[in-house]
């Protein structure tokens, strides 16, 4: 089983809670228990929120992209800015001493603990997109015998 959902959205922080909705909708809707999907939900979150406001300036005619993508044993979401993209790899930890009365910094943080997989690539001249993904192992497959699909905690 494949699905893919495709958002184009302006830039507004009103869409962050319909965007969240969705991931963990789908993500329940695919098996996951509802600890797991909150978790992916609130990494679609952050990453939205992260677009539009980092991204994209909280210019709303500047759009986001939001994708899902279903797959037998992986749940993707792509979120896509058109900003001017940022270092990655120069992120504070809001663990370290210094950091820990910050109030921002922590949404990369929060994505990296709630899902399996957090990548960012640079989009030559359109902005970032933010790859998030979670698996899940099924120890049956529902279907012709009845069986029930039970997905791993996570």
């Amino acid at each position: 089983m494949s699905r893919h959902v495709k958002l184009r959205l302006e830039s507004r922080i009103g869409y962050v809670d319909l965007v969240h909705e969705m991931a963990e909708g789908m993500a329940r809707g695919m098996g996951f228990e509802k600890g797991s999907a909150l978790n992916i939900g609130l990494a679609v979150r952050e990453a939205v929120i992260n677009a539009i406001k980092h991204g994209n300036g909280m210019d709303a005619a500047k759009p986001i992209e939001v994708s899902f993508e279903q797959e037998e044993d992986l749940f993707r979401v792509r979120v896509r800015d058109q900003g001017p993209g940022f270092d990655w790899s120069h992120t504070s930890n809001p663990l370290d001493r210094e950091n820990i009365f910050r109030t921002s910094g922590r949404g990369i943080f929060f994505m990296r603990h709630f899902v399996d997989r957090v990548a960012f690539q640079r989009r030559r001249g359109k902005g970032t997109e933010v790859v998030l993904e979670k698996r899940f192992e099924a120890a049956g497959r529902a279907g012709r015998g009845g069986e029930v699909m039970k997905r791993r905690k996570g």
